[in-house]
């Protein structure tokens, strides 16, 4: 069939291959070329579907008090077993995408190998952003040999754990997050501070759109944070807080932080 003809068809593989599906499909496959990409679209995904579960639970128990209530029927008993059967199958498929990014993050010193090197080979000219810096890389990698102990040890890899050193070492690295992110504030404190003074000296365009592209990721890093320090409290108080729906929103909003920045830059 020549291509004239295959063009002239309600749909054919011309069709798809230059359609705008076609260009977002290509993106997306960008985005999850990278590890940060997946990463980024398995938090929106996985914790949006934590998000449904958590709604379909509360859905499930409004049903269950109806059906209590006198002159229930069996319409609302099989509509309970129907929300019960698919608050299980998100929740489930809401934990794949967790334990896979926890499994990702096994690695995750490699990261913080980098940051030390890049503390000792270009370290920050500020003083305050230069001890952040090593704040950061201190908790961070605590973090991730706290959460990569209690990781191994739950799925069996290290063995003679009890339940409450698990417990223990999950706690701690939670906490360890909770250092990263209170100095992560002071961290865009202070580069907010430098970027007003540097506005001030800007003379030419350049230096202006290049202050304006810092501001942009200033307030992505600012709204991300904003976001996780709830959550981070929350995962590492000993009487958490926040309901699922809440953490699910909250999760989803960094989620889709991260993946907008994810399907920017693949564009």
């Amino acid at each position: 069939m020549s291509s004239d003809k295959a063009t002239q068809l309600p749909f054919s593989a011309h069709t798809l291959f230059t359609s705008s599906t076609d260009a977002r499909i290509t993106r997306l496959s960008k985005v999850l070329s990278t590890s940060s990409g997946v990463d980024a679209t398995l938090t929106l995904v996985g914790y949006g579907l934590f998000l449904v579960s958590s709604q379909i639970t509360a859905l499930e128990k409004l049903e269950l008090k109806a059906l209590l209530h006198p002159g229930g029927s069996k319409h609302g008993a099989s509509s309970i077993a129907r929300l019960a059967e698919l608050g299980a199958s998100t929740k489930t498929l809401a934990g794949m995408c967790s334990d896979y990014r926890t499994f990702t993050r096994l690695w995750g010193l490699l990261g913080v190998y980098a940051m030390a090197k890049r503390n000792y080979v270009a370290p920050e000219h500020d003083t305050v952003l230069r001890a952040v810096s090593y704040g950061q890389t201190l908790s961070l990698g605590a973090y991730y040999v706290y959460e990569n102990g209690y990781y191994l040890a739950g799925k069996g890899v290290l063995r003679g754990w009890t339940p409450e050193k698990i417990k223990r070492w999950a706690k701690t690295s939670l906490k360890m997050f909770l250092a990263y992110v209170v100095l992560e504030f002071v961290r865009l404190g202070r580069a907010r501070q430098l970027r007003e003074a540097r506005k001030v000296k800007a003379v030419d365009e350049k230096d202006r759109v290049a202050i304006e592209r810092e501001e942009s990721v200033w307030w992505r890093g600012l709204a991300m944070n904003g976001a996780y320090l709830p959550l981070s409290v929350h995962w590492a108080s000993d009487n958490p807080v926040l309901s699922d729906g809440v953490v699910g929103a909250l999760m989803s909003a960094v989620g889709l932080i991260k993946f907008r920045a994810a399907w920017a830059s693949a564009a």
